[in-house]
């Protein structure tokens, strides 16, 4: 069981990797043809393509941020395994609803939605590793688990050069549309998991004692603690360097 929760975890984690690259790749050419009305004015379309591809990755990144806070919450009050499947749907179902936008209005809002399942998915992943695994197993699932991750890049990559090379064939749709058609499919691993997945003991340990039912989710309750205020606010440094090194390097420079 020990190692199907990670399974689990790792492709929730793959696949929303997956769906970070696939929007970086797919995100250039989804511009030019939602604005291809534009075209008329190379100046205009040259600023306005590049200046909504640089708003619809800021909305990303917010509704991951956002995902992340929210259902991060809502995983210590109703459970990780139900938040899990909450977060993997929401993101699936969102870059499949990516592929159908017809304006860049619409495509901003799918991808905001998209990084709510996406940031949620990962802080509740992490949460449900490290409860579920023995100690003296916890560290190196939680490395196995970050590192995995690498592969949801490559797949992307490998899906866009086989859709390239596909489009010299003929396609029957536009390519970026088919590159999130396939980020849909990690859809299928909600249903793969519902009934399989367990709640974590430590969590409902923790739920049935009832002094601290009320507190599960609470960031106040957490920042009041001076112990786990310091080690939350160190963790977040820790983790802004990773971020943005991610983003603003290897995402947003290209």
């Amino acid at each position: 069981y020990h190692w199907f929760v990670l399974a689990v975890c790792a492709l929730g984690w793959l696949f929303d990797c997956l769906d970070q690259q696939l929007f970086i790749l797919a995100r250039p050419k989804a511009m030019a043809d939602l604005l291809a009305y534009l075209k008329s004015d190379p100046d205009q379309f040259k600023f306005w393509t590049q200046t909504f591809g640089d708003i619809s990755t800021s909305v990303f990144i917010a509704g991951w941020a956002t995902g992340g806070l929210i259902f991060g919450m809502l995983g210590d009050r109703i459970g990780r395994a139900k938040t899990m499947m909450m977060t993997i749907l929401i993101y699936s179902v969102c870059t499949g609803l990516s592929a159908l936008s017809q304006t860049v209005y619409d495509f901003a809002f799918y991808r905001f939605l998209t990084g709510l399942g996406v940031g949620g998915e990962f802080a509740v992943g992490v949460a449900l590793v490290a409860e579920v695994m023995p100690t003296r197993a916890r560290t190196h699932a939680l490395g196995l688990l970050q590192a995995l991750s690498a592969f949801g890049n490559v797949s992307a990559a490998l899906v866009n050069l086989q859709l390239g090379l596909m489009a010299d064939e003929g396609l029957p749709m536009a390519r970026w549309r088919l590159m999130f058609c396939i980020g849909a499919i990690p859809a299928l691993l909600a249903l793969f998991i519902r009934g399989r997945l367990k709640e974590p003991d430590k969590w409902v340990q923790v739920k049935q004692e009832g002094k601290t039912t009320n507190q599960l989710g609470s960031y106040a309750e957490l920042l009041q603690d001076p112990v786990w205020r310091k080690h939350a606010l160190l963790g977040l440094m820790l983790a802004c360097s990773g971020v943005i090194g991610l983003w603003v390097v290897g995402f947003y420079t290209p």
